[in-house]
């Protein structure tokens, strides 16, 4: 039953009792029952005086109902019945609240039984800081018996240093802080430093007094240990990954240094096969050419040597063609005069070749740049042309080299085709066209960028970025020029 619904009934009950004793006098021994199920009621009322509360208010009820009710019956009898109702009242009331303590006793039992084999410190401590009760948990954890720690300062068990922890902790248990969770040190009996976990309750009297605090002490020194482990797992970690950066960003610099070398290796071999087909291979055809000529124009008659004369168109051809193979693979403008005569003259003969409409910009490029950039920018021209001769059917080209301050930028934009960048670059990493890949990666290991912006049908841009060093930055700058041929 609801302790709510047995504080209503009681009322009720006690008062139809006294109405019926008083207009219908039967002597109260019909309706003691009721006060009798009153008392009983009060089982279910936490006030541990409830039951001899209704007791005296049904002894008073009796006695005046007594005197209020008609002489119906003889007066001896109405007043033995009274006296042995009013006792059974009272022996129900005692009878009940001594089922209260039973029961209150059983689960005090139960809840010491359950502080006792508690593994956590589970003790109470007064406002004045002392301790009044000491489970099995707190004796295993500190070293203290109960007998040794009852009655003694909870400052007992917290470092002498700690000045701050002790002040804090008599504060709370005074009431002056709230109640709350933390984590703290604590000393053991033989002198060892504990990690603890503790949680204060307060303590209240039956009127709502603070009387104390309890503290619940959990010794959490294992899983400090595991912590100081993670910590350390995790640092070392750290360091692993740290010290496997590092090793992946060295064998990282070491590739791009060979990739760069390769680069590097990979143009010097084709300046030395420029410097030998015209070195040799062209002054063979040369003097071959001086021979026929010589032939030619001897004593014997043209009729005759008509041969002759296709043989040296035939030398002619052949000379044009490995002058033009050695200027594809190195010209020596670049090395001789630089990255803005070299682009000029390998632009404008592409543009005669393709029938293209030029435009060329040049802005801020006084000096030399360093020799990295100049031979990727060109190699990237080359490449850029070689391609949009094949492939973009453009009719206009312009070329944009500008100096800042900073960096070097080379912009290629023509009107052709354009192409998905995208499905391009998927191509390449496919293996099954190298060039996007080739330019990209030139222009990586010259320290630059290259961003490619194409549209299918609106042409195609690519634009190159190299930052220059602070001493490079420094060099003079020459004025703009425009050339459209």
């Amino acid at each position: 039953m609801n302790s709510n619904y047995a504080r209503s009934l009681i009322p009720l009950i006690l008062t139809a009792t006294f109405l019926l004793d008083v207009f219908m006098p039967w002597g109260y021994a019909v309706w003691v029952v009721g006060d009798v199920f009153g008392a009983f009621l009060t089982l279910w009322i936490e006030w541990p005086i409830a039951p001899y509360l209704v007791a005296v208010i049904g002894t008073v009820l009796a006695c005046t109902g007594h005197i209020l009710s008609p002489p119906v019956i003889a007066v001896d009898v109405a007043g033995f019945n009274r006296v042995v109702g009013i006792a059974l009242l009272w022996i129900t009331a005692w009878l009940v609240a001594r089922a209260r303590r039973a029961k209150l006793d059983d689960a005090t039992r139960r809840l010491g039984a359950i502080v006792e084999s508690s593994s956590d410190a589970i003790l109470s401590v007064t406002p004045d800081g002392f301790v009044t009760t000491w489970n099995g948990g707190a004796e295993r954890i500190f070293g203290y018996t109960a007998n040794e720690m009852i009655g003694r300062s909870i400052l007992t068990i917290i470092p002498a240093q700690l000045q701050r922890d002790r002040a804090w902790e008599l504060a709370t248990v005074r009431g002056t802080y709230d109640i709350q969770s933390y984590d703290a040190v604590r000393l053991t009996k033989d002198g060892r430093y504990i990690d603890v976990s503790v949680t204060l309750s307060p303590l209240k009297d039956a009127v709502g007094q603070f009387v104390g605090v309890s503290k619940v002490i959990r010794d959490i020194s294992d899983r400090k240990k595991g912590e100081v482990l993670l910590r350390q797992a995790h640092e070392a970690l750290e360091i692993r990954v740290q010290e496997r950066t590092a090793e992946l960003s060295a064998a990282n610099h070491s590739l791009r240094i060979l990739s760069s070398r390769l680069m590097q290796v990979q143009e010097e071999e084709r300046s030395r096969l420029a410097r030998d087909l015209h070195d040799e291979v062209g002054q063979l055809l040369t003097a071959l050419k001086i021979d026929l000529q010589d032939i030619q124009h001897g004593e014997l008659g043209d009729s005759r040597f008509s041969p002759l004369t296709d043989s040296l168109e035939l030398v002619d051809r052949l000379l044009t063609q490995v002058r033009t193979l050695a200027l594809d693979l190195r010209p020596s403008l670049l090395d001789d005069l630089g990255l803005v005569s070299a682009l000029r003259w390998y632009a404008n003969r592409q543009a005669m070749r393709n029938g293209w409409t030029l435009s060329l910009s040049v802005e801020g490029m006084g000096g030399r740049i360093p020799a990295p950039i100049e031979v990727t920018c060109f190699r990237v021209a080359q490449e850029a042309l070689t391609n949009i001769a094949k492939y973009s059917r453009a009719k206009t080209i312009t070329l944009a080299l500008r100096r800042q301050d900073e960096d070097v930028t080379l912009v290629i934009q023509d009107d052709g085709v354009g192409f998905d960048v995208m499905r391009a670059r998927r191509r390449a990493q496919g293996g099954e066209s190298i060039g996007l890949l080739g330019m990209e990666e030139r222009v990586r290991l010259a320290s630059g960028s290259l961003i490619i912006s194409s549209v299918p049908g609106e042409g195609t841009k690519l634009e190159l970025c190299f930052p220059l060093t602070e001493e490079e930055q420094t060099k003079s700058h020459a004025t703009a020029e425009v050339i459209s041929p």
